[in-house]
């Protein structure tokens, strides 16, 4: 069997076919994998379009955090005052469920309609310039 490697000055010799490719076909090979590559980047599931969106719902979720913490310092106040105030019992006591003193007086301020209130300005006994003789 002969040496492939070669005998004195001879050696193997191979021919390479060399392969052409268009420069156009590489274009477009590129562009798609490009493509392909900013649409992974963009819109899977850690791209930055739900980034952008966690995002928002992020700042969203901390306004309302902030919101929720204010309410809750304020409900802590009102009930330490509950706790520790008799008046501000007895005045959520009169507002809310119109408890009254012995001898208190409540008046009732009951607003006219459009029409009432035009007829009842033109005819007021203390208008002066109004009254009729």
């Amino acid at each position: 069997m002969k040496s492939l490697w070669g005998q004195g000055n001879q050696y193997l010799r191979v021919k390479r076919n060399d392969l052409e490719i268009s420069t156009k076909f590489t274009r477009v090979v590129l562009v798609g994998v490009l493509i392909l590559i900013s649409a992974i980047f963009l819109a899977s599931d850690v791209g930055l379009w739900h980034l952008w969106r966690s995002e928002v719902k992020m700042k969203a979720l901390e306004t309302e955090i902030e919101a929720l913490t204010v309410e809750t310092d304020y409900l802590k106040t009102t009930i330490d005052e509950l706790q520790t105030n008799p008046f501000m019992i007895e005045k959520i006591a009169r507002e809310r469920y119109g408890y009254l003193r012995p001898g208190d007086r409540v008046y009732r301020i009951i607003p006219l309609s459009t029409d009432q209130e035009n007829s009842a300005i033109s005819t007021t006994p203390l208008d002066i310039n109004g009254a009729t003789e």
